[in-house]
């Protein structure tokens, strides 16, 4: 019987290390482009990544491929690593490298030997494209700016996709917009209210609420003037149609469905910064909190736009609870912030 015993456990314990082993994720980091004028910096181009990449491996347990060993995958395909993709690029360049996630970027030397790094991060789960700066110091302090980095990306390739550029302090003004009504949308305003945040309302949904769970999905991505959070889109399966067949009626719908599609995808952050605009003409708000909530309203997921900078500044999934224990969390997070840019 104990014998039955030892070996159920040994087979847990081997199932446990497996799982765990299939879990640990699988990361290509490319090349990180020289934008200075100074060629003396294209050293980096490659240094960077290869920090990185032994800075995330090392924190997170991650496997990683370095530019060198990108290089070789992808003389199978004939194919050569370049140094600047567009989104839907780096969605094929992880399928070809089977990898989970995909990370290039660029840098720019500022003056008084300060570095601006750019860092994308393809995520092959969920084809989405997270985009985030960072400013440090050179020389000494680079190091310092690397490990700040790769924080940042094993926050977001965490359980919780989490990002932060700072905090919300208690006393700024936030409107939200939320998939909750009546009773629970009051008890949310009652939390930020308590919590010493002031509210505008944006959203006129005490009674009824037209944003269903499956809408405010839509609200994930983010476009933000530094920082971003983008759904991968290909405009080469855009296809329309033309022929002898087609009538004025025909082609006036057509001209509709090609304005949409440059206002609300190729001219998306255009769109969104002349509404932030006008909100911020209009109101003295600080930021705007998008909070979507599950079904069960037992677990949600939050965006902060800074409505003066146009830019994301907090980004995180997974929070569960109540409705009033996820805006405990919320709130504990917004003002205690994990400040990632000091440089």
């Amino acid at each position: 019987m104990e014998q039955k015993a030892a070996s159920i456990i040994a087979t847990v314990i081997i199932c446990l290390l497996a799982a765990g082993a299939e879990a640990a994720p699988f990361m290509a980091f490319g090349y990180l482009a020289n934008k200075s004028r100074d060629g003396n910096y294209d050293y980096l181009e490659t240094i960077f990544p290869n920090s990185f990449a032994n800075s995330v491996r090392n924190s997170f347990n991650a496997k990683v491929v370095k530019p060198h060993g990108i290089i070789k995958k992808l003389k199978h395909y004939d194919l050569r690593l370049k140094k600047k993709y567009k989104p839907y690029e780096m969605a094929e360049v992880s399928r070809k490298l089977a990898v989970d996630y995909f990370i290039n970027g660029e840098f720019i030397v500022l003056p008084k030997e300060r570095i601006d790094i750019t860092i994308n991060l393809y995520d092959g789960k969920e084809n989405r494209l997270f985009t985030f700066s960072n400013t440090g110091r050179m020389e000494r302090e680079i190091f310092k700016l690397v490990d700040r980095i790769a924080k940042i990306i094993v926050d977001y390739i965490g359980d919780e996709n989490l990002f932060m550029s700072g905090t919300i302090p208690r006393g700024s003004k936030i409107g939200i917009f939320t998939n909750l009504e009546g009773d629970d949308l009051n008890d949310l305003y009652y939390s930020f209210l308590s919590g010493g945040y002031r509210i505008t309302g944006i959203q006129a949904n005490s009674l009824h609420n037209d944003l269903y769970t499956d809408i405010i999905e839509n609200f994930k991505c983010i476009t933000g003037s530094q920082n971003s959070f983008q759904m991968i889109s290909d405009p080469r399966t855009m296809r329309f149609r033309y022929g002898t067949w087609a009538g004025p009626a025909y082609y006036r719908k057509l001209d509709y469905v090609k304005k949409i599609y440059r206002t609300y995808d190729r001219r998306y952050f255009k769109a969104e910064s002349a509404i932030l605009e006008r909100l911020s003409a209009k109101t003295d708000m600080d930021n705007i909190l998008v909070i979507g909530f599950n079904r069960l309203k037992s677990r949600a997921w939050i965006r902060c736009i800074d409505l003066r900078s146009k830019n994301l500044i907090l980004m995180q999934s997974g929070i569960s609870g109540s409705i009033p224990e996820i805006c405990a969390k919320i709130i504990k997070r917004m003002s205690s912030g994990i400040n990632y840019n000091r440089g």
